[in-house]
């Protein structure tokens, strides 16, 4: 349970108080509770449960809030309270580790979308790629067919100028005689 969040609602549930009443017991005891805020939501860690439990059974006994707060600090620091330390052993400020899963999550979130992109940029550059293949295959294979329709023009304008020329002219061209008038040289 200490690694899921919770809201306030959800505390009240699994205490079986109601909610008016966790929420007056947080605000009291405040500095026994670390949360973070989405919008006007307060989401606190897993433990904010047991914490719950010991203030109510320690208020029933008749022990002050200052008291109730001495006592459970005295108790062993919380896990997920104000008194959490990091690694060095150095007290961090309330909500600390908080914000910094927050900072971690939303970089976790970032670098995720930062591949993502780049997934996608890598896709569409290979489909560029791939259709710059498939435009080049179609203009050489219109080349070609360009070539062939040239080559087809040559031929019928070669022919379209034997055609015209008189006939004496064309008799002299089989014949092989070079020095014919309509011969051109």
């Amino acid at each position: 349970m200490n690694k899921r969040e919770l809201k306030i609602g959800e505390i009240a549930q699994l205490t079986g108080r109601p909610e008016r009443e966790i929420r007056a017991l947080i605000q009291a005891h405040e500095s026994l509770f670390s949360c973070r805020t989405i919008g006007p939501v307060r989401i606190f860690p897993g433990s904010a449960v047991r914490i719950v439990r010991e203030v109510i059974e320690l208020s029933e006994k008749g022990l002050t809030p200052e008291e109730v707060i001495r006592e459970i600090r005295s108790a062993g620091a919380p896990e997920g309270s104000a008194a959490d330390t990091d690694r060095t052993g150095i007290q961090l400020p309330p909500g600390a580790l908080i914000e910094i899963r927050v900072l971690q999550e939303t970089l976790a979130r970032q670098e995720r979308q930062i591949a993502r992109l780049t997934a996608d940029l890598e896709r569409e550059r290979e489909e560029r790629r791939e259709e710059a293949g498939r435009l080049r295959q179609t203009i050489d294979c219109l080349q070609e067919q360009v070539a062939v329709v040239a080559e087809w023009v040559d031929y019928f304008d070669l022919r379209m100028d034997e055609i015209t020329l008189p006939a004496l002219d064309r008799v002299r061209r089989v014949l092989g005689r070079e020095d014919g008038p309509g011969r051109s040289g």
